[in-house]
């Protein structure tokens, strides 16, 4: 491989754990008690965490909603697949 096709494959690869690293941001936005979750090689959730609180409990309903938003980007970006594969995601604490 040529060195031009070099950079260009990491300029791909950078530009994807962006975009992989946006939809993670926003999943927690939009799910504030998510505090993390690992992935297996399948993409299956394998662990799912969360904040707690008097009156709360997390569900089904959770699970499912972190699963069909990472479908939508894999289904998006067909690229982010190999990037998520066995991760665990944290919410960013500043």
């Amino acid at each position: 491989m040529k060195i031009s096709e070099q950079r260009m494959n990491e300029a791909r690869r950078q530009h994807t754990e962006a975009i992989v690293a946006q939809h993670i941001h926003q999943l927690f936005q939009r799910l504030p008690m998510l505090s993390g979750f690992c992935l297996q090689p399948d993409l299956e959730v394998a662990e799912l965490s969360v904040f707690t609180w008097p009156g709360y409990t997390a569900g089904r309903e959770l699970y499912e909603e972190v699963m069909q938003s990472l479908v939508e980007l894999a289904e998006e970006r067909p690229d982010a697949v190999q990037l998520m594969r066995g991760r665990t995601f944290a919410r960013a604490v500043h």
